[in-house]
């Protein structure tokens, strides 16, 4: 009998364990972020935003059958949710600054037709206001984040991704995001 009852001991402390540990291992998901409480910060481009993970190179990341494997890719003109001036900015240089990533990520890019469509949208985009940028600290830089779509040819979608970056300028951050969003692609993660 004590052997039972010392054998039910530890199955029970096992098990609290299990339970205790099995949330820490799972994924982190955007809609259960602080990301995802921002209020400027609209959800309204990407399908399904319950399916992104924090990534490695991007911030926030859903690749369903992992890395981009398409030769070809076709980089359409960036849209912007975001409100003001800067987001509309942002969005001008997205197209250019992701055709040259994903060509540095060793994809052939192509007017249209391409294995994969990408499509992007800036949802917010910032310049320092006032003392911030002489105090320093995060908000002494431009930033925009920045929301990216790949599809393949038949309209499935094959990945998301959703990243926020800083620059020394308003085209520098989006720059910066964008190969850090080309190297997310390319690498599934």
């Amino acid at each position: 009998m004590v052997r039972y009852a010392n054998r039910m001991f530890w199955l029970a402390v096992a098990a609290l364990l299990l339970v205790g540990v099995t949330p820490a291992l799972a994924e982190k998901r955007f809609t259960s972020s602080d990301d995802a409480k921002e209020r400027d910060e609209p959800q309204k481009f990407l399908p399904d935003y319950e399916k992104l993970v924090g990534g490695k190179d991007a911030d926030w990341v859903y690749f369903p059958g992992g890395a981009l494997k398409a030769k070809t890719v076709s980089v359409k003109e960036f849209d912007y949710n975001g409100h003001g001036r800067e987001c509309r900015d942002a969005a001008r240089d997205g197209k250019d600054y992701m055709e040259q990533w994903l060509e540095k990520q060793g994809y052939q890019i192509v007017k249209s037709g391409g294995e994969v469509t990408i499509e992007g949208n800036v949802f917010n985009a910032w310049e320092p206001s006032g003392g911030a940028r002489y105090w320093g600290g995060w908000a002494a830089n431009p930033g925009v984040g920045m929301e990216v779509i790949a599809k393949d040819a038949k309209g499935n979608v094959v990945a998301e991704v959703r990243h926020k970056a800083k620059g020394s300028t308003m085209r520098d951050a989006v720059e910066n995001g964008l190969e850090d969003v080309a190297k997310a692609l390319a690498k599934g993660h």
